[in-house]
């Protein structure tokens, strides 16, 4: 043994040990040909299928992650509009013809599929109600992972695949809520169609099994069933839950290989003799070569950033073993591959830009980018450095303790901010708007105790009256005060309900009346019968009665108001317009903006604090809905506000 510890006779003893080796393989070759021909078949088999499988896996998968795109994208937008959707499904697969459809189901009830011709149907689908939908959907939402169930037959003909992922939104400390599923329908023909894969070609005979993933155990549904029953080359195809199992025999089935022939034997021999000779000369190179391996490891184990030598195409071309839990995926999956095919198009695009940057100039490039590993957010930094006219070098180390640093920074100054705002907001309404309805207040009723009997009944009338319009602002204004500061605080509560329209409306008309009577100005409550929407009553009520009131306030003696809605496929949109005095066109900009709140005295010089705007802005906005103005200086103005219906 003392051979094998000599560096210098390490070389001579592995070519002979080599020499031994290659001697018994091939007397054991030619004992055992019939199995090793029939390996031989199964290892090119095996490649084809594997081949197969990459390609299904590829072609599939391209597919899913149009699905896991708008999950994402949902996640941190949970208000997505059925338009939102549409268009950026539109942009997804409008050109994809391996797709037959694609949707969404806030709550596992579908309300927005793409393209809609020809599926209307399906709009309001409960998934969790389908017979066949309903366990694929609740194992989705358990293991939080894509599910691929079918292939099934579609209701308009032909049989496809459904990808279904749950979508869950972000609500911070790594909290997350339920918010439904998106599907997207692949159609199977197609999809096997695009990559050419067909049940035999003039090799091999394939077929699938795993219905729903269920691999081996499960059902066949491409090719002859019989394959499996014939000592097949099986590989998995890996879904995102779940496997089929793709199997493959030889056209003509396993055939009687002969022995080998002498000539081939001796050829063997000789090769044998050759190699072990070849292995002599590269064992002494190898040991050399090792002396500067452990060197590189040694170096190459004490650091933090990952270093991978990528082409000017993008493809992963080498990868130094330094730190690979910060690589997207093991590097024996990454080398070879392309950054597109690896990332996202916008990021391998992002990457790739800097890559050509770097090759153009020859200068390092710096590249901040933020990354998902294993469901945790990252950012990292990256050098792109030139090597050669087709490679650049890329070193990336973990920049995510100083990102998040200064996102918590960047989040504080903001919360300051808008402490500071809400704050000067309050002390302005106490110091002014609150105190000067109490002047009038005070002072009338002063007035009046001191010289009542001095006073018609006219003039007792008239300063009863003014103090009866003060102490109304004074009310009006503390009442919108409390809801403001209940809502800065977080403190006040959403009860949506179902609610008549027109019955709430005609309500909130019979407590402004009596001031538009003041100034003779009619309210018409244009809003038809049976029109239901989902809405806080209290809030609903809050924003008729601050608009309506608005509109009184600006609309002169003699003027005209309407209620007028619009109803839309999913909300109703609800106008209150007058022909007063108008808003500018300056002014318009700042009407919802806290730290800017306008008051202004009405055509009566009626007071205010601009803080009802304020209420009516968020809650609209808390109920789902949206609030915006049209006005002309010297017309009038109309304010829209939308919420959710009720459909009967």
């Amino acid at each position: 043994m003392r051979i094998f510890k000599n560096v210098k006779y390490q070389p001579i003893a592995i070519a002979l040990l080599s020499l031994i080796v290659f001697v018994i393989i091939i007397l054991q070759y030619t004992e055992f040909n019939q199995e090793k021909k029939e390996q031989d078949v199964r290892g090119v088999l095996l490649e084809t299928l594997i081949l197969k499988k990459s390609q299904i896996e590829k072609s599939l998968y391209s597919r899913i992650y149009y699905t896991k795109g708008i999950a994402a994208y949902i996640s941190i937008n949970p208000n997505i509009s059925n338009d939102s959707f549409y268009k950026l499904a539109d942009e997804l697969i409008n050109k994809d013809s391996v797709i037959n459809s694609m949707a969404i189901s806030k709550d596992c009830i579908i309300n927005a599929i793409y393209p809609l011709k020809g599926h209307e149907s399906a709009i309001g689908l409960n998934l969790l109600a389908h017979p066949m939908r309903k366990q694929i959907v609740e194992k989705t939402i358990q293991t939080k992972n894509t599910f691929v169930a079918g292939p099934v037959e579609l209701i308009e003909g032909g049989i496809a695949f459904i990808s279904y992922t749950p979508i869950f939104n972000k609500m911070g400390n790594g909290l997350s809520k339920f918010w439904g599923v998106t599907d997207i329908v692949i159609l199977k023909d197609k999809l096997f169609n695009e990559i050419n894969f067909t049940s035999e070609d003039k090799n091999y005979r394939y077929a699938l099994k795993g219905i729903d993933g269920t691999g081996i155990n499960g059902e066949s549904f491409f090719g002859d069933e019989k394959i499996y029953d014939q000592n097949p080359v099986t590989v998995d195809v890996l879904l995102p839950t779940g496997n089929w199992t793709l199997a493959g025999v030889p056209l003509n089935g396993w055939v009687n290989y002969g022995s080998q022939t002498e000539t081939i034997t001796i050829l063997l021999y000789i090769s044998a003799f050759i190699i072990s000779l070849l292995i002599w000369l590269l064992s002494r190179a190898i040991l050399k070569i090792r002396a500067h391996e452990k060197e590189l490891k040694a170096l190459f184990g004490g650091m933090s950033e990952i270093i991978i030598e990528l082409d000017r195409k993008g493809k992963y071309v080498k990868i130094a073993p330094t730190n690979e839990e910060l690589l997207i995926l093991p590097s024996k999956q990454l080398l070879g591959k392309t950054l597109h095919e690896i990332f996202s198009k916008e990021v391998a695009d992002y990457f790739l830009n800097g890559i050509e940057k770097c090759l153009k100039t020859k200068e390092m490039v710096v590249l901040d980018y933020p990354l998902n590993l294993n469901g945790e957010d990252y950012w990292f930094q990256a050098r792109i450095t030139y090597l050669s006219e087709e490679s650049v070098l890329y070193v990336a180390h973990d920049n995510t303790p100083q990102k998040r640093a200064e996102e918590k920074l960047k989040e504080s100054e903001k919360k300051l901010k808008e402490t500071n705002a809400t704050k000067d907001k309050l002390f302005s309404i106490i110091a002014h708007d609150l105190r000067t309805p109490f002047q009038p207040l005070i002072s009338f009723s002063e007035y009046l105790n001191e010289e009542y009997s001095k006073l018609s009944e006219d003039e007792i009338k008239f300063f009863t009256m003014e103090i009866n319009n003060a102490a109304k602002n004074v009310f009006v204004l503390l009442e919108n005060l409390l809801e403001w500061s209940r809502m800065q605080s977080g403190r006040i509560e959403f009860n949506p309900a179902e609610i008549n329209l027109l019955e709430k409306s005609d309500e909130v008309i019979k407590i402004i009346e009596g001031t538009a009577k003041q100034k003779n100005i009619s309210i018409n409550n244009n809003i038809k019968e049976n029109v239901f929407v989902a809405a806080d009553s209290q809030m609903l009520r809050l924003i008729l009665h601050n608009l309506l009131a608005n509109a009184v306030k600006f609309t002169p003696n003699g003027g005209r108001i309407d209620l007028s809605e619009y109803e839309y496929e999913d909300y109703v949109e609800v106008a209150v317009s007058d022909n007063g005095v108008g808003i500018s066109e300056q002014r318009l900009k700042l009407m919802f903006v806290t730290n800017h709140t306008i008051s202004t005295k009405g055509t009566n010089d009626e007071k205010g604090s601009g803080l009802g705007l304020i209420l009516c802005k968020e809650f609209v906005e808390k109920q789902g809905g949206a609030i915006r103005i049209e006005s002309t200086e010297g017309k009038g103005s109309t304010f829209y506000f939308t919420v959710p219906k009720i459909k009967r």
